[in-house]
């Protein structure tokens, strides 16, 4: 059974049923150019008698700082003396200290998630440890981010709508395809508003290897130092407007590196856009004030763009804060007692991201899972690669002896092709079949096998060593959460 590890603090709450918790959170975003922190108070509850895992009932920011500049020196290093007095400054501001908040999320971004500036990042949250998700984030899991925190995946889910959620930054744009709540495909390319930045004085002063893809497209060869009017800005922008809305449709790249990950594939066709990321608060008339780049040329003509293209418009829940508010849950929940824990077993283990293989029982189901388990492991960004995770298989309901065999063949299959760094530290099933398949695969793989535990994309786990004389362990299961 699921419980909530925090206390009951004996207020009611209506829709809430039995036990519920207020838990204060914090989500801290550190990329390339900016910072930003958001404190929130969360009520967690059970929705229903028959909901077995907890759930955010409410959602209440209750403070957010200002967007700040990350601080980096010149070599992109960042440096974790003003970091930390930004953080500090925030918490005080914002009338908390470290010890009142109960959970959280680091989230870091872009240069920022380099493996030194990512080490250093999480040495200042080393007394929160245990509470605190610390997440390295590349193009893959920004993309889902950002979905989440716009509201894109909440407002397919609620209205049954396929949406597409376009979250513009600085130097990439992450695109969601999402159908009925679940994200179906995801892309990022190489187009954003500090691909081209420039002073008060019209001179060039960065221009990345992107912008100057751009510039050339048009028949321009500029250098920084050299001036760029605000007619050539409107110019670039129209042309990275026309370009991204190509690559939403399917339309071919006008060069084969447009892309920072894998194209979107085959989707399903979207029945309108959300936009997120600091260029959307341009899209939506939120933000008038330029910052020496193209950001209120880019939102413009992106807008235009979508609008001459018939994509109807949604209004995002948060633009440039689309992102994390904290960890919105521990749950512990007990694994099954038909487990599988090899000799050996590290136990316990803290904070291990989960990626979900969707399956099915649909023959041929071990060709279908290795399948299905390639796809979930090449969506990955290449920055966690190596790092330690669990997969979670997303099954029906247990269907016979004959296709759990199968699915350990491919689960085996996926297995003989990776790499062993890059081999998971554990399997988990939602049905009752981690003996079995671990025990199939026993002979070949050391691999610990959980199962009955519920697990959704963006949790992270601690898995508890075996209860004596139980046959099971406690898992604690960390969320996300979002702004919306």
């Amino acid at each position: 059974m699921a419980v909530t590890t925090h206390e009951h603090h004996g207020h009611e709450h209506e829709g809430a049923v039995g036990p519920h918790t207020h838990l204060t959170s914090v989500g801290i975003d550190i990329g390339s150019s900016t910072s930003h922190l958001m404190f929130s108070r969360l009520l967690i509850g059970y929705p229903s008698l028959h909901q077995r895992k907890p759930m955010v009932l409410e959602r209440e920011v209750i403070a957010r700082s200002q967007i700040m500049l990350t601080p980096f020196s010149g070599d992109w290093n960042i440096e974790a003396g003003p970091l930390k007095e930004l953080v500090d400054d925030t918490y005080k501001k914002a009338g908390l200290s470290r010890e009142q908040i109960d959970t959280g999320a680091v989230i870091i971004t872009g240069e920022a998630a380099r493996r030194d500036n990512a080490r250093k990042i999480a040495e200042l949250f080393s007394d929160e440890a245990g509470r605190f998700v610390c997440a390295t984030a590349g193009p893959a899991l920004e993309t889902i981010m950002a979905a989440h925190g716009s509201g894109a995946v909440l407002k397919s889910r609620d209205e049954a709508l396929t949406l597409l959620n376009i979250d513009i930054g600085g130097g990439t744009t992450k695109i969601s395809v999402i159908e009925g709540g679940r994200i179906r495909g995801t892309t990022a390319v190489n187009i954003g508003a500090r691909l081209v930045a420039y002073d008060g004085a019209d001179s060039l002063t960065r221009l990345e290897r992107g912008g100057r893809r751009f510039l050339k497209d048009l028949g321009e060869d500029l250098e920084v130092a050299e001036k760029i009017s605000g007619a050539m800005r409107a110019r670039v922008a129209g042309r990275m407007a026309q370009v991204l809305l190509d690559a939403v449709t399917g339309i071919e790249p006008p060069w084969a590196d447009l892309y920072v990950t894998s194209a979107l594939g085959d989707v399903p066709a979207p029945e309108g856009i959300l936009f997120s990321g600091g260029v959307s608060e341009y899209i939506y008339g939120r933000e008038s004030m330029g910052f020496g780049d193209l950001g209120p040329d880019l939102g413009k003509a992106v807008r235009r763009e979508a609008e001459q293209r018939g994509f109807q418009i949604f209004e995002a829940g948060e633009g440039i804060r689309a992102t994390v508010i904290g960890a919105s849950q521990y749950t512990v929940q007990l694994s099954g007692e038909t487990i599988f824990v090899p000799e050996g077993a590290n136990l316990p283990v803290r904070s291990i991201r989960v990626f979900v293989v969707h399956t099915d029982w649909q023959a041929p189901v071990a060709e279908r899972t290795a399948a299905a388990v390639r796809k979930t492991l090449n969506e990955r960004d290449p920055e966690v690669r190596g790092s330690p995770f669990v997969l979670a298989f997303s099954t029906p309901a247990f269907v016979g002896y004959g296709a759990v065999q199968e699915l350990a063949k491919g689960i085996d299959r996926a297995l003989e092709a990776l790499p062993a760094e890059d081999r998971p530290m554990a399997l988990v099933f939602m049905q009752n079949v981690g003996r079995v398949v671990g025990g199939m695969l026993a002979a070949k793989w050391s691999m610990l096998c959980i199962d009955e535990v519920s697990l959704s994309e963006l949790d992270f786990i601690d898995i508890g060593e075996v209860v004596d004389g139980e046959g099971f362990v406690p898992v604690v299961v960390k969320s996300l959460a979002f702004g919306v």
